[in-house]
């Protein structure tokens, strides 16, 4: 990074610097986690349209990017409360979109979502990430990206979902167990490691049938690094080119595309290989051979990048979810006593732990799951209402905008379960339903929506419930969990690292059942 540094100083702006390009080019993971740019030629068919505002802080050649902060999200969100719902900003050579009113988007990823289901073109997440546009993430949507969807669609829809239900529930268990011998052992514990290996179990033992014993297994190690450096090469600082075209002479002279290739063909690609090799001789069900059982024709260079998506989405999504759930969670004690007496009550009446079937028997901690990621969310010629989106621009989803759009949510900026009180179909269901009853939209929309939510929201519920009828979250003596702030994590936001006490709780009934719950 020194010498990018060097290469830049001749531009004009003085303040131009790596600081500032880490934040500004990772937008996406602070206020979205869906994207599309269009790709269809302009009607000739003339419409009055109305002027798409832009903010006033643009500069030559590298347009907004210096003036997004080191949390673009709150500086969009304050773009979008000066100037309305659909802002114009300029990435460097490129026009960004930014839509915070969930009505809006909905038209324009769903409803015009045969247009706006293109990816904006990432130089590694396209090629050799990808292995060359495979898969179903960075894909475009041809025949072949349709296909591998509807596939992926098909292994991972609900009804599937059932077969991996005790993989899920032995992780929840075995997640909350290390928390509290954590605490009891240190005093305290930091739960993002733990939640990455809960996340990563349940995503390659429903993919591959493998799991990893604990945080400090090696293999674990290997494939967290890989998501990790994945994740990186996917982000926009890597690829500042597409941005800054002035900046290629960096990838040039330093190698920055085949350090990419290096590490797919040393490192990611024969991990992938063996793993999706091992996954279709293995006993018991998983996603690997669901789909040679279903008859789906996946090449061997489609199911790789599929497995590629499924662990690095899988793995940070659903981690990082939790890691927002259990920080908010210790700043309302009073929120915590009542969702342990809801499960209790469960308990009580039942002899175990809820499942996800018996999920609306627990509303309250539906609610309060569905309100966390609201109040912290982690993801062509276009004419829409009246705005005509300029071809090749990226439209962004702004979802830390949106989640806290005041016409949409009563109160917005407090921590309030009860919004979701009569809103407690899975997130599939509101993702699929009508736009005036979705909770939350971190999965995404339209064609790009995430195939594997129905599996998340499973993970995120177990994990939950597990948490809440065993224990209790308490700040440790540094204080309470930093919910203000956040850090950019690839294409989420994760909160800043936390330590907290997960206190058991000795007279549950969960307690009483000696932990023999399914």
């Amino acid at each position: 990074m020194d010498q990018f540094n060097k290469l830049i100083k001749p531009i004009s702006l003085s303040n131009f610097g790596s600081k500032d390009v880490l934040p500004i080019v990772s937008i996406t993971a602070a206020t979205s986690i869906l994207y599309a740019s269009y790709q269809i030629f302009l009607s000739q068919k003339k419409v009055a349209s109305k002027k798409i505002p832009i903010p006033g802080s643009s500069y030559p050649y590298v347009g907004h990017m210096l003036s997004l902060g080191e949390l673009p999200g709150k500086t969009v969100a304050k773009w979008h409360e000066e100037l309305g719902p659909i802002i114009k900003i300029r990435m460097g050579v490129q026009n960004w979109i930014m839509v915070n009113d969930p009505i809006l988007a909905h038209k324009i990823f769903v409803v015009k979502g045969a247009e706006t289901s293109h990816r904006p073109y990432n130089t590694y997440a396209h090629n050799s990430g990808a292995l060359g546009e495979k898969g179903v993430a960075f894909a475009q949507p041809d025949s072949r990206w349709k296909e591998n969807r509807a596939a992926a669609l098909s292994v991972l829809a609900p009804k599937h979902i059932e077969k991996y239900i005790p993989y899920i529930h032995k992780e929840a268990k075995d997640l909350v167990t290390r928390f509290i011998e954590s605490t009891e052992k240190e005093g305290s514990v930091d739960p993002f490691k733990h939640l990455e290996l809960n996340s990563m179990n349940v995503i390659t033992e429903t993919s591959f049938s493998k799991r990893f014993d604990s945080v400090e297994d090696p293999e674990f190690i290997k494939l967290s690094s890989i998501v990790e450096t994945t994740m990186l090469y996917c982000g926009a600082e890597s690829d500042l080119a597409n941005f800054l075209p002035i900046v290629s002479i960096y990838d040039y002279f330093f190698g920055n595309q085949a350090d990419q290739k290096k590490f797919n063909l040393n490192e990611r690609n024969p991990y992938l290989r063996s793993l999706v090799k091992e996954a279709t001789y293995a006993k018991g069900p998983n996603v690997i051979k669901a789909l040679e059982e279903g008859g789906f024709k996946l090449t061997d260079e489609e199911l790789m990048a599929l497995a590629s998506d499924l662990i690095v989405a899988g793995t940070d999504t659903a981690s990082i979810t939790l890691a927002w759930n259990i920080a908010i969670m210790c700043h309302y004690p009073d929120i915590q006593r009542k969702v342990s007496a809801e499960i209790d009550q469960f308990i009580e009446s039942n002899g175990r732990i809820p499942n996800f079937k018996e999920r609306e028997q627990v509303p309250y901690c539906i609610s309060v799951m569905k309100e966390s990621m609201r109040y912290k969310p982690t993801t062509t010629f276009v004419y829409v209402d009246g705005y005509i989106i300029p071809k090749g621009a990226s439209i962004v989803s702004s979802m830390e905008s949106m989640h806290m759009n005041s016409d949409v949510y009563t109160e917005s900026k407090k921590f309030s379960p009860e919004r979701f009180l009569n809103n407690i179909k899975t997130m599939q269901s509101a993702a699929n339903g009508k736009i005036e009853e979705r909770d939350h939209f971190n999965f995404g929309w339209g064609r790009r929506i995430c195939p594997a939510i129905s599996l998340a929201e499973t993970e995120i519920f177990a994990a939950f419930v597990q948490i809440f009828s065993r224990c209790f979250v308490e700040p440790t003596s540094d204080g309470l969990p930093d919910i203000e702030n956040a850090v950019n994590s690839g294409i989420t936001t994760a909160p800043v690292r936390y330590k907290v006490k997960f206190i058991k709780r000795k007279n549950s009934p969960m307690s009483q059942l000696n932990l023999n719950v399914f």
